[in-house]
């Protein structure tokens, strides 16, 4: 998996109307200890444009290929999500431009841990929103 380092993200977000981000979540602590293997690999990536990932299932060797508009690793946090990705939108909001923030994933994989705050952890709209005034 790339690190953060990593050009794995166009330098900024497409002005396609659709984005599509994949983040890897961290491991929890019983798949850190049961020796899980990740299963996402970054294939190429094209500094401003796309990024090809492929996802490999650990009991098949069926292998699948996806162009995204960006990448973020287990290391990136959330404030470089919302910096790249949904900090763009905000503006059009006042506008009249309509914007949703989706989150898409198995049962368990992290989408309300990584939309929603809890307690003294900041997550991915609650905190950043917070201060807008409508």
């Amino acid at each position: 998996m790339a690190g953060a380092a990593t050009p794995s993200r166009s330098a900024a977000p497409s002005s396609r109307p659709v984005r599509v981000v994949l983040r890897v979540r961290l491991f929890l602590p019983s798949e850190a200890t049961s020796a899980a293997v990740l299963c996402v690999s970054l294939l190429n990536s094209h500094l401003g444009g796309e990024v090809t990932v492929q996802f490999m299932g650990q009991h098949t060797s069926r292998g699948e290929h996806y162009k995204l508009d960006a990448l973020f690793s287990q290391e990136d946090n959330i404030n470089q999500i919302f910096d790249w990705g949904v900090s763009t939108v905000i503006p059009g909001i006042f506008e009249g431009v309509n914007a949703t923030v989706f989150a898409y994933g198995a049962t368990g994989s992290g989408k309300t841990y990584m939309m929603q705050e809890r307690g003294d952890k900041i997550a991915l709209l609650a905190d950043k929103t917070e201060n807008l005034r409508f």
